[in-house]
């Protein structure tokens, strides 16, 4: 499946999200699926990164309360004025995308363009040698989300590529038994992979690695633990299908205990094995 293609599948799950109530507040109009984050057209192998959800700051510079007579909050969503993404302009719906190649190819473009754009420094690390984050694990891998002369070329997909007001923690349950576990969920999923053709694949998070080895019968009975001065976190060898890769314990969005040292010392003992 090429990527247009699997843009509209998740485009066409998306529409149906939407008439549902449990997420129909939690959408953004303006968003289309985020599929991945990073340079696909890459010629350096692939090392992949899996987390929950896209972060509603990849579109939100605020959100504003405001009065309801309804027990659920309202907000006022304030749109970022340099974009992360490519956002959807008041003529276009998520039906467009669906209906125009171009529209698509802009929106694919702005996955392949995020790191030259505008990152979300906080959560993914920025272009540093001592980058802390995911970057920073990434580094010790001889891998980085930037252009540069790193061996491998690290690309982010998440388990559910809608971004949502709420934070993804909040919602779960909801998700999980609502749209991971459907067919068209995974095909996006499973057909992501395909395209990109990591040769590792690296998932972070307990509530990620668990949600993960539950839709794909992963056995995490056996961890080893990565220990330095400061942090400690498990590991779980992953292999799913063709791709084998690593689970860790800690969410490296917010790597608490470690620092920049502790996280790089933590890469180069996953490149190890």
């Amino acid at each position: 499946m090429n990527p247009n293609e699997i843009l509209v599948k998740a485009t066409k799950l998306l529409i149906q999200l939407v008439t549902n109530p449990n997420y129909k507040n939690e959408l953004l109009a303006k968003a289309p699926p985020v599929l991945w984050f990073g340079n696909s057209n890459s010629s350096r192998p692939k090392i992949v990164t899996i987390g929950a959800n896209p972060s509603r700051s990849e579109f939100l510079d605020k959100l504003i309360k405001k009065d309801s007579p309804h027990k659920k909050s309202v907000y006022e969503k304030k749109y970022l004025a340099h974009k992360r993404f490519y956002h959807l302009s008041e003529n276009e719906s998520y039906e467009s995308i669906i209906n125009s190649k171009n529209l698509q190819d802009k929106i694919i473009s702005s996955y392949d363009n995020y790191f030259n754009l505008n990152p979300y420094t906080k959560w993914f690390g920025s272009n540093k040698d001592t980058s802390y984050s995911v970057e920073g694990v990434l580094r010790g891998m001889g891998s980085s989300y930037y252009d540069n002369d790193s061996k491998y070329s690290a690309i982010h997909i998440d388990l559910f590529p809608y971004p949502t007001i709420s934070d993804y923690t909040k919602i779960k349950s909801q998700i999980d038994t609502d749209i991971l576990k459907q067919p068209t969920n995974q095909e996006v999923f499973q057909s992501l992979l395909e395209y990109l053709d990591p040769k590792f694949i690296l998932i972070f998070g307990i509530t990620n690695l668990k949600t993960f080895s539950n839709l794909y019968s992963i056995d995490l009975s056996n961890p080893t633990k990565f220990k330095n001065k400061k942090a400690s976190c498990n590991l779980w060898k992953i292999s799913y299908q063709n791709w084998k890769g690593i689970g860790l314990s800690v969410n490296l969005g917010n790597p608490r205990g470690f620092d920049s040292v502790g996280l790089n010392e933590l890469g180069k003992s996953l490149l190890k094995g």
